[in-house]
């Protein structure tokens, strides 16, 4: 099945989690570094899920309910029933959030690929929810390829489109001047120099 890969910004948006296994527990954390607003609903709320609470997840130890979904972007169904499961991924189209589900893709909106980061440079695998396996084999492959301190180099690399924008108002002329800027040589002269020596290649 052919899917469409995006970055999504999930600052202040609700995300909702039905179960509180070890899947569940690991969105949670992944969500909350995305700075989503989450909510764990579980009927049996383990002591990992309870530390949740103390960083900002909503925790409702009760049975699963429709009502629990309002107002989501997106759900994650990942109980270990898989006739819940369906409900809840029927009850997130209902209000309008895109659903995922453990270990069924054929229910899902989306499936989640496997995932490195260094800063603002990810790198995302996916295979359709056919083999996470591979997608995290291939995952750590490209990880180690990144280049040395390429999130610094991509935070720098920001602050200095900001700083253009007054003397170049012209997207064209803006993005002639940072390719140049994210090119090999001047990545070399950042190593050496930080951003400074950025600036004095402009």
């Amino acid at each position: 099945m052919k899917t469409f890969p995006i970055l999504l910004d999930l600052h202040g948006k609700l995300v909702v989690i039905v179960g509180a296994g070890d899947v569940g527990l690991r969105k949670a954390h992944a969500l909350l570094d995305a700075g989503a607003e989450v909510k764990l609903v579980a009927e049996s709320v383990p002591p990992e899920a309870q530390a949740l609470r103390d960083v900002g997840v909503l925790v409702i130890q009760k049975p699963y309910c429709p009502e629990h979904l309002e107002g989501a972007t997106l759900v994650f169904a990942c109980t270990d029933d898989r006739a819940l499961n369906a409900q809840i991924a029927s009850d997130a189209q209902w209000v309008g959030a895109l659903v995922n589900v453990a270990d069924q893709p054929a229910e899902c909106d989306f499936t989640m690929p496997a995932v490195a980061n260094d800063g603002e440079v990810v790198i995302a695998v996916g295979t359709g929810g056919a083999a996470p396996a591979l997608a995290g084999r291939l995952r750590d492959q490209l990880a180690a390829a990144l280049p040395p301190r390429v999130g610094e180099f991509t935070a720098a690399l920001a602050i200095l489109r900001d700083e253009l924008k007054p003397s170049l108002p012209r997207t064209e002329d803006r993005t002639a001047r940072m390719r140049r800027l994210a090119s090999r040589d001047a990545y070399e002269a950042f190593l050496q120099g930080g951003i400074e020596a950025l600036r004095a290649l402009q």
